[in-house]
């Protein structure tokens, strides 16, 4: 659970030495090789003129719980790779879904009409399947809310730009907190490519 919302984020993957691998990369860019290792903010002063495309060749790949919601949102950022739980072959046989703080904090009455929404969809979603409706049609009358799973693949450069993005005051809060995750997460993996963030 992250800050009130029942969502997870895991890394799975990081390219091995990624700073290292950045740095030769941007090295070979300006025919210095020679001097690997010997200035310990190196990226983040090329970072700083705008110089990022040595920071592309360093991945990581994150398991990401959360509500469809959020990946819809999500799966905006291109430069990746995706494998999401399927709704067409994997039935939904009990309800999981991500239920906003927000809506809690509002009081029963709130709290009231989501669940009694929630349950209508998915009441809705079982007697479909009882009708011999396939899953991948019944899907239709599930919710956003639905919990899902997702495994995310994304290079480094893509990484700073969905922190930029979805840590914004502006952004969806559920998303703001994993993109927060994320940035916890890769920060200690590779400090030098995000320091300034």
């Amino acid at each position: 659970m992250i800050e009130g919302y029942d969502v997870e984020v895991k890394l799975l993957a990081v390219t091995p030495e990624p700073e290292n691998l950045i740095e030769r990369a941007g090295r070979l860019c300006w025919d210095t090789q020679d001097k690997t290792g010997t200035q310990p903010d190196r990226i983040q002063k090329w970072l700083e003129i705008g110089h990022e495309s040595m920071v592309e060749h360093a991945c990581a790949t994150f398991y990401i719980r959360a509500s469809r919601v959020l990946t819809h949102e999500l799966v905006r950022h291109r430069l990746a790779s995706y494998s999401q739980r399927s709704q067409r072959y994997v039935r939904e046989d009990e309800p999981r879904y991500i239920e906003p703080p927000e809506i809690i904090e509002k009081g029963d009455s709130g709290r009231r009409c989501f669940k009694n929404a929630m349950e209508v969809c998915w009441g809705a979603y079982q007697q479909l399947l009882a009708e011999g409706i396939k899953p991948e049609i019944a899907r239709y009358v599930l919710p956003n809310a639905c919990e899902t799973q997702i495994i995310c693949t994304w290079n480094f450069r893509e990484i700073r730009q969905i922190i930029k993005l979805r840590t914004s005051k502006r952004a969806l809060p559920e998303i703001r907190l994993v993109a927060g995750e994320i940035k916890r997460i890769v920060k200690e993996i590779a400090p030098q490519v995000f320091a300034d963030l």
